[in-house]
Parts: C-alpha cells; sequence; structure tokens
C-alpha cells in the first residue's frame, strides 16, 4: 500500500537559527505558530537531541547535568506561502514540548516544559494595529528544584480545563493542577504511572469523564483514562478519579484506585500517544500510537469511558512508516459520513449499529520525514487499515515536529502544515 503515496514538495522553506524540537499552530489565532528549539550549549557534549534513536538514551537520565539553552520562536502565515518571523523569546533552558490550551483564554494559552524541570506559561497577543507577541504569564518547578530531571512531554485534559500531564526523564508521569491564576499545584503525592525508564509521552482519553451516580453529586469524582508511553517499550494506561471538591485539603486530589495495564506490541520506546473521540459498539474506544520501531499500531479498548481503567486492548493494525513515529496530530475524524476535527462532545454511537469511522493523521517520522495517513476502520468489527496517503521527505535529519494550520482542513481546501527537523534546523511549508 506505500506505492500509493505521494511525494509532496515544500512551498517554503527556511534555516531556524537553533534546532526545533517541537512545534504547533495557536488554535485562537490559527495564522500564528510556535516553534520550541532545544540547544547544547557545549560541543564536548555528544548528548543526543530532545530524542533519541538508538538503545543508549536509556541511560540519559544517569549523566550529569548538561548546559543547555533554548527558545520559542513566534510565525505568521500569510498569503500562499509566506512565513513572517515576528518575535524570538529566548529560554534558559531547552525546550522539550508545548501545547496551547484547548479552551482557556480564547485558546491562546502556551504551555512549555523544558530540560532543567520548569514549566511557562505564555499568552499570545495578537491584535490589530499592533505586533504579535509572546508574553511570559509564569514560570514554576512543579516536583522541586532537582534541575536534573527533564519534563519530557504535557498533555491539557481534553474536557477538565484545569488538568495538566507531564512527564519525566526520571520515569515518572504526573497530572498537575493549573489554577485560574497560572499557579501549579500536584494532584497526587506520588506519580500515577511509573515507567521503569524515560516517560516519553502522555495523553488523556478523548473521552468525557464518567461521573458516577451517588447520593452527594458534590463528593463524586471525575472518572477518566490516562495513557503513557515509555522507553521501556511499554505504553501503561490506567484510571483516574479526580475530586474537586478535595482542593486545599490534604488528600490527594486524584487518586489511582487500579494498577496500569499494559499495551503489547511494541518493539521499542512508545513515543506518540493519540486516543481518537470515538466510543464504539460494546464501549469499544480506538488509541494509536508510534514507537521508535518504526510502527504506527491501532488498538480496541474496553472501559476508556465507564469510570474503570482500560481492558482487554486489542491491535487492530499497524504500519511501518520507515521511522520512527514520533509525533501523531489528529486533523480530521469522520463518522456517519459528517466530518469534523473538533467533533460536539458526548456524542456516542447505538451499541450493536453498523458504524465506520475514518481518521486523517499527519505523523512526525524522525529520519523519514512526515508522513499523511488516513486510518479507517469498523465499529462492530476488528477491521481497519492503514493507508499512507503522502510523503514529505525533503528533511535531512530527525523530524521531530509537524502540525497542520486549523481550519484548513475544512472546506475542500489544501491542508498546510509546517514541519521541522533537527540537526539542519529547517522548517518547511508545505501542503496536502
Amino acid at each position: 500500500m506505500g506505492t500509493e503515496a505521494r511525494s509532496i514538495a515544500p512551498l517554503r522553506s527556511l534555516t531556524l537559527d537553533l534546532p526545533p524540537s517541537c512545534i504547533e499552530f495557536c488554535p485562537g489565532h490559527p495564522e500564528y505558530f510556535v516553534v520550541g528549539t532545544y540547544n547544547l550549549q557545549t560541543e564536548a557534549d555528544e548528548e543526543k537531541p530532545p530524542v533519541a534513536d538508538d538503545e543508549e538514551q536509556g541511560q540519559r537520565s544517569n549523566k550529569s547535568i548538561q548546559t543547555r539553552d533554548g527558545s520559542l520562536v513566534l510565525f505568521r502565515l500569510t498569503g500562499i506561502s509566506d512565513i513572517n518571523h515576528e518575535q524570538t523569546v529566548l529560554y534558559p533552558s531547552a525546550i522539550l514540548d508545548l501545547h496551547f490550551h484547548p479552551n482557556r483564554e480564547d485558546r491562546s494559552i502556551l504551555v512549555v516544559v523544558s530540560s532543567t524541570g520548569a514549566l511557562s506559561f505564555f499568552k499570545l497577543c495578537a491584535s490589530e494595529g499592533s505586533p504579535a507577541s509572546l508574553k511570559e504569564i509564569s514560570t514554576h518547578r512543579p516536583l522541586g528544584d532537582d534541575e536534573g530531571v527533564l519534563l519530557l512531554s504535557c498533555s491539557w485534559h481534553p474536557h477538565i480545563p484545569e488538568l495538566l500531564a507531564i512527564t519525566t526523564s526520571s520515569h515518572e508521569v504526573h497530572i498537575l493542577r493549573v489554577t485560574d491564576s497560572w499557579e501549579v499545584y500536584e494532584t497526587c503525592h506520588t506519580p500515577v504511572i511509573t515507567h521503569s525508564l524515560e516517560a516519553w509521552t502522555v495523553s488523556f482519553s478523548s473521552l468525557i469523564p464518567h461521573i458516577p451516580a451517588t447520593e452527594s453529586s458534590e463528593s463524586s469524582p471525575q472518572q477518566f483514562a490516562i495513557y503513557s508511553g515509555g522507553d521501556d517499550s511499554n505504553l501503561f494506561a490506567t484510571g483516574c478519579a479526580y475530586y474537586p471538591n478535595r482542593i486545599g485539603g490534604e488528600d490527594d486530589v486524584i487518586e489511582t484506585p487500579y494498577p496500569p495495564i499494559a499495551f503489547r506490541g511494541h518493539e521499542a520506546g512508545v513515543t506518540a500517544i493519540l486516543p481518537l473521540d470515538l466510543q464504539l459498539a460494546l464501549l469499544d474506544s480506538v488509541v494509536i500510537t508510534g514507537s521508535y520501531d518504526d510502527h504506527i499500531r491501532v488498538y480496541a479498548v474496553n472501559g476508556d469511558g465507564g469510570g474503570m481503567p482500560p481492558q482487554r486492548p486489542r491491535l487492530l493494525a499497524e504500519q511501518n512508516l520507515q521511522g520512527g513515529v514520533w509525533r501523531l496530530k489528529l486533523i480530521t475524524l469522520e463518522r456517519c459520513g459528517n466530518s469534523t476535527s473538533e467533533r460536539e462532545p458526548g456524542v456516542e454511537e447505538t451499541p450493536g449499529k453498523e458504524q465506520g469511522w475514518k481518521a486523517l493523521v499527519l505523523a512526525s517520522c524522525m529520519h523519514a520525514g512526515s508522513s499523511m495517513l488516513e486510518i479507517t476502520g469498523q465499529g462492530t468489527t476488528e477491521l481497519c487499515e492503514i493507508k499512507v496517503l503522502g510523503r514529505f521527505e525533503e528533511h535531512k535529519s530527525m523530524n521531530y515536529g509537524s502540525d497542520f494550520q486549523p481550519g484548513s482542513e475544512l472546506g475542500g481546501r489544501n491542508i498546510r502544515c509546517i514541519s521541522t527537523s533537527f540537526y539542519d534546523r529547517l522548517l518547511c511549508l508545505w501542503e496536502f
């Protein structure tokens, strides 16, 4: 099926000052995007960039503290192929991940995690008549002052706006509570998940949290699933119970009543997790993963939306993408012939009803560049297929970050994408 993939040419390319590690468009101002960079200040250090494609990466947390810095670079897309540099914000440590909040403050708040355990919030200010800029709101060290622990990734909860998950080079997954004034607090005295090597990535279930029926609705927890991937080749999932009424007290705000379950099938580190906003027949939901072993995989799980931890993960499909799958970004999701990238929450299909689905996904595939994927499946069978529709292979080094411009997927237009590569510091604009 790989012979069907279309080769994609760049519309515009430019070279950055520092190696790019992550990128995201601003959903509140979709003409703007931010690139995070990662720079080693000492030439003597041969350490890999924020990720690695060899077995030695698992030993990184045992090394001495390195001297790294980075930056946030704000760009604006104008016209057909113009990329305008708007601002560079220097940052005292290397940027490892960044994400805009999906709904708070006009979706213009950016969270950044870094190589010294620091976490920062920025606001993208973009109004007519004045230059756009990123303004720092606050910086925190949510897990303490140990600068030897890297914050490797972060993820906002799609339905509970104050919850933010982070992963660390010390193998842990934590859930933080972010206040309206952008202060940060731990929700649990211990990690919600612990790996045996670096915890590369984390994602909350995309389904609406379950609230059990009790006599006192105020004391009822919001129950949801969380997934994490590690350099130990494990994809873990567990169920969480969030008690907002405990805020300000001594008890944990989030409990994990059940031990994590492991998904089988990954032959190297798990680096990308994409839960789909689908709830299919027999309460199945769908989770897509990426790994250092060059494969993308599609799993069905039970129990994701009912308060229990996910159960009985089954591998539906897998495909070799010729490069380590570092990031996955959902572009569109179709069911019942209705296409949407942000479907109305809470819409579920009747169990037992035959229901097909189709997802368009942008994959960042490290040394293989970026790929545009179509993943299709059925709601009442375990039939699933992965197709590579297009490949962007202009990058000559590791493609760690790619994103699409929000809105470009609508109305039958070409989807506008930005992809980056690390060692050659290349940034490219292309369309599919």
